[in-house]
């Protein structure tokens, strides 16, 4: 048998009972203590009802809260002549990829909090607070998706408008318009699913039960109200919304596989368009920066000493690094193994088994973290205490949030290896240590550099699936600063969030750098 198959089908099947097994978990309802069959009948609970409304409502907000400022911010960019920081500001706008959600809040409280720059005061949490943290996330992340949309319009377009004396809202209706609508579905289905799933904003910014979505009542309902039955019917009302909105995006998706550039293209040389575009660009940048710079200043007038001498931050340290390599290396070789079955499928002229494949690694998208690990804390539960198994369960599903970026990242350069050098290798009977070593490596390793310092971060910066399962000895960074959250010691989480992330920042860096390789290289 094909190693690659064979390698990609081991992988496969462990993904496949990975999934089931705790969705079966979740199906056997009736083993559950507590059950009655009117359980299943969600729609006669005014909580359950109001938590699937609120849901769905602020998700269907920070879309448009997100994508629609994002739209004028990538066209202002796409269009904006070349400028000494444009390269800069673009590398910042990823930012908030590598930032945790947790380090984020923080942020946010410090800028809009009571003593914030822009304080809001009490109307910071709830759904003002959970708007202004996603648009955070969100909005440079539909920028990066967009931008590259402008570089579908051929030069010659932008040229024959220039000669026909187009203006602006021509040039839109006619040039831009149609080049954007292919990509939007696609961007805005995006954005509401992770608007959908979010847990670690909503469970710190939402301010008391009238903002609880689905994810976090899943959360209460486990470790507060031991209520598995109420968990279980809450998560399968997940999983329903996940799988539909996957399905949209699937279909709707017409984003390019890579970033083809996103380099400015000619746009209006009017002197007023050309401020107007610098002045969103600035405005955008500070929305991104603030929260960080905030937080950095505030953390300097913190309790510094008091916090890097505590043994429970050390041991988070640990359990953080541990849990983010740990997970990422798992990420990284599954993916590596899928993705190298999915390109000799494509090379042999099967794309859509190849296309399979793929999708099979991204089934985080369709089942989120905490639906899985509601299915595992449900499943293990009658069997094993659960908070024994802490590192084995978070490893294993932070893993699974982490391979559809390896997956996204890794995928498009191994395919294009594979094209090129398979025959040439074949010839040469390269096969196995010698082909990776001589021909996958040096091709292949700086995406894979990137691969496993995305992964790491996401795990670093994980609260979902710790805060289920997490106890004080196994705590993770993020974990630690809930909780000096909810002992409303915010000097202290502030100091902690800074740590975190600069560590993430470091991790993600020396991955990069140690895998990759120096970028001239």
């Amino acid at each position: 048998m094909n190693p690659r198959a064979l390698s990609a089908g081991l992988v496969l099947v462990l993904l496949a009972i990975l999934v089931v097994a705790p969705l079966a978990g979740l199906v056997n309802l009736r083993g559950l203590p507590g059950y009655q069959p009117d359980d299943l009948q969600f729609w006669h609970s005014a909580y359950i009802r109001r938590v699937l409304f609120f849901s769905l409502w602020q998700a269907l907000l920070s879309t448009l809260c997100s994508v629609l400022p994002a739209i004028l911010v990538a066209r202002a960019f796409a269009l904006q002549p070349p400028f000494v920081l444009r390269g800069f500001l673009l590398r910042l706008f990823a930012l908030p990829l590598v930032v945790p959600a947790v380090v984020a809040v923080m942020g946010i409280v410090s800028v809009f909090g009571s003593d914030g720059w822009i304080p809001l005061g009490r109307s910071l949490y709830g759904l003002n607070g959970i708007l202004l943290a996603h648009v955070f996330f969100n909005l440079p992340l539909a920028v990066r998706l967009l931008l590259p949309l402008w570089q579908i319009i051929p030069q010659g377009h932008w040229q024959l408008a220039e000669q026909l004396g187009m203006n602006a809202w021509q040039r839109w209706r006619f040039l831009e318009w149609p080049a954007l609508r292919e990509g939007l579905p696609g961007v805005v289905l995006l954005v509401f699913m992770l608007c959908l799933t979010s847990f670690a904003v909503v469970l710190t910014l939402g301010g008391g039960p009238r903002s609880t979505t689905l994810e976090v009542a899943i959360y209460q309902s486990l470790r507060f109200d031991f209520e598995p039955v109420r968990a279980v019917v809450l998560a399968l009302l997940q999983l329903a919304l996940c799988v539909l909105v996957a399905t949209l995006t699937f279909r709707m998706q017409r984003l390019p596989e890579v970033e083809i550039s996103i380099d400015p293209v000619t746009g209006d040389d009017r002197r007023w368009h050309k401020s107007t575009n610098l002045v969103l660009i600035l405005l955008a940048t500070l929305f991104v920066t603030m929260p960080m710079l905030s937080m950095l200043l505030d953390a300097l007038t913190g309790p510094v000493l008091e916090v890097l001498t505590s043994v429970a931050l050390w041991r988070s340290v640990a359990n953080t690094l541990f849990i983010g390599l740990t997970a990422a290396s798992l990420a990284v070789a599954a993916g590596w193994f899928l993705l190298g079955y999915s390109a000799s499928l494509v090379l042999s002229g099967q794309p859509g088994r190849a296309r399979v494949v793929d999708l099979a690694g991204s089934v985080i998208y369709v089942v989120p973290p905490l639906v899985i690990g509601t299915g595992m804390f449900v499943l293990l539960s009658a069997h094993v205490d659960v908070f024994n198994w802490i590192y084995p369960i978070v490893i294993t599903v932070n893993a699974l949030m982490g391979l559809p970026f390896v997956i996204r990242t890794l995928g498009p350069a191994m395919r294009q290896n594979h094209a090129r050098y398979h025959l040439l290798c074949e010839s040469l009977a390269l096969e196995g240590w010698d082909r990776f070593h001589h021909v996958e490596w040096p091709l292949l390793r700086r995406p894979l550099g990137l691969a496993m310092a995305l992964a790491t971060a996401l795990a670093m910066g994980d609260l979902g699936v710790i805060a289920l399962f997490g106890t004080p000895t196994t705590a993770t960074l993020t974990l630690l600063i809930y909780q000096q959250l909810g002992a409303y010691l915010i000097p202290a989480a502030t100091v902690t969030a800074v740590l975190l992330l600069l560590l993430c920042l470091a991790v993600f860096w020396l991955l990069e750098r140690a895998i990759g390789g120096r970028v001239d290289a």
